[in-house]
């Protein structure tokens, strides 16, 4: 399962680890497809760059990103007693196919938040300055018909929370706001 950003420019997910440090994102019957040929490994039969590394021999999972980020290693342990999250041990048995468990995948899932909030936040921004600015165009329209329907500069600084010489500089040159 993967994790996409508000504006897509990040994708991220628990990508399991080889024990050549290789991240793989892809699996098939055999096993989990990783980038590259080493020789250690049989090569995928249909992607001929892949090679397909066993499940048992997954060493454990971090996050990936599209962008190259990359996560703490999550270690894949042999036994149950060996697991402890809080070290970022997780135990598998050898028999199961090696994806990560479901804490682990919340767990880096949280990271990758992490990783993408200065993105995300900056798209907060982004969508306040839109709104800013348009309400400063129809605060600006709005006025203009204010002050074509006879309102005074008193008035509308009032309304605006400024003084009557303050909207009057701000919107004295704006088209429709000359006196009537």
């Amino acid at each position: 399962m993967g994790w996409i950003s508000t504006d897509s420019e990040h994708e991220g997910w628990a990508a399991r680890v080889a024990p050549d440090g290789r991240l793989s994102a892809s699996s098939t019957a055999g096993g989990m497809l990783f980038k590259g040929i080493t020789g250690h490994f049989p090569p995928d039969k249909t992607l001929p760059d892949y090679e397909v590394i066993p499940d048992r021999q997954i060493i454990g999972w971090r996050g990936q990103c599209e962008c190259g980020w990359q996560g703490e290693m999550w270690e894949r342990v042999t036994s149950a007693e060996a697991g402890d999250l809080s070290r970022r041990r997780d135990y598998l048995p050898p028999e199961e196919p090696a994806y990560a468990s479901g804490e682990v995948e919340d767990a880096i899932h949280e990271e990758w938040k992490a990783h993408i909030a200065p993105s995300e936040a900056v798209l907060g921004v982004e969508a306040a300055a839109r709104e800013y600015n348009q309400a400063g165009h129809r605060l600006d329209k709005t006025v203009a018909a204010a002050k074509a329907a006879g309102a005074s500069w008193t008035d509308i600084g009032r309304a605006v929370g400024i003084s009557r010489q303050s909207a009057h500089e701000r919107w004295a040159d704006m088209p429709g706001s000359e006196p009537a």
